[in-house]
């Protein structure tokens, strides 16, 4: 059996025609038929031909060592050298001419415009908006900063000139008066009412926990409002009683003579209460 017959007949046997083969193999239909036909002189350089009979045998399914084994006896014997072929002619691609682009003198003009037109652009943005300039508005730091002079400062009105000092009158043609010292003493006035506040018996003290409203009486005066906020304290006293309104009981702590009396009742409740409590017999 021949190299042609052994191809050719398992080629047909598998029902597979040259054009099946050149898609899997990817090797021009030239090459196989060369390669069935044992005309090597057809086929590329050395290492590709024996390639692409190992392929095309791999890809019949049967060994490929005869069959390379041939091809290297009839290359002895006949001392035909296999042609070579590009690189793209092996892979079995058509060959493909790219022609190289040429610049012609239209090409050089078109670009040098457009260089022109860049620059002339970037000119009238810079001229159009031009930057913004920052101004440094910041206080200047503290050392910079002097204190005034306490010399330098006008007396305060109210002070007193000493014995043969003179006194400037802006108002008058600047004429200069002596003003006498006040040889007689001050007599001191004792606050009023301190006699009063010194009777007083009963002391009562409010402090806040929460916000609440107060109304308190004491003795016969008329009854005075307060809105006490948490942590606020309130003191006061009187001479016989005290009647005290409150519209928050749980919001305050009370303390009457110097006892802790606690909150007189619930957040939110309102109380009314008299001290000393009165005494029935």
């Amino acid at each position: 059996m021949t190299e042609e017959s052994d191809f050719k007949n398992i080629r047909l046997s598998k029902g597979l025609t040259l054009d099946d083969i050149a898609r899997r193999t990817r090797i021009r239909i030239g090459f196989l038929e060369a390669i069935e036909e044992a005309n090597y002189h057809l086929l590329p350089e050395k290492y590709y031909a024996e390639t692409f009979i190992k392929v095309y045998a791999d890809t019949l399914g049967i060994d490929s060592a005869p069959f390379l084994a041939r091809y290297r006896q009839s290359l002895e014997k006949t001392g035909v050298t296999t042609q070579k072929a590009p690189l793209h002619e092996i892979k079995g691609e058509p060959r493909k001419h790219f022609a190289r682009p040429s610049l012609t003198k239209r090409h050089y003009q078109l670009i040098g415009w457009t260089i022109f037109l860049a620059v002339v652009t970037s000119i009238i943005v810079f001229i159009l908006y031009p930057r913004e300039t920052v101004v440094d508005v910041s206080a200047p730091p503290l050392s910079t900063v002097k204190p005034p002079d306490v010399s330098e400062q006008e007396k305060p009105a109210t002070e007193v000139p000493s014995k043969g000092e003179a006194v400037e009158n802006p108002g008058a043609s600047q004429e200069k008066t002596e003003v006498k010292e006040q040889t007689e003493p001050k007599k001191e006035t004792p606050p009023t009412g301190s006699g009063e506040e010194s009777k007083k018996k009963y002391t009562l003290r409010i402090e806040a926990q929460e916000l609440t409203w107060l109304r308190i009486k004491e003795d016969k005066q008329a009854p005075r409002q307060y809105l006490l906020k948490p942590g606020e304290k309130l003191s006061r006293q009187a001479m016989d009683r005290f009647e005290i309104d409150i519209g928050n009981a749980g919001g305050v702590l009370l303390s009457f003579q110097g006892k802790s009396l606690g909150a007189p009742g619930k957040s939110g409740e309102v109380v009314r209460l008299v001290l000393p409590e009165e005494r029935t017999f």
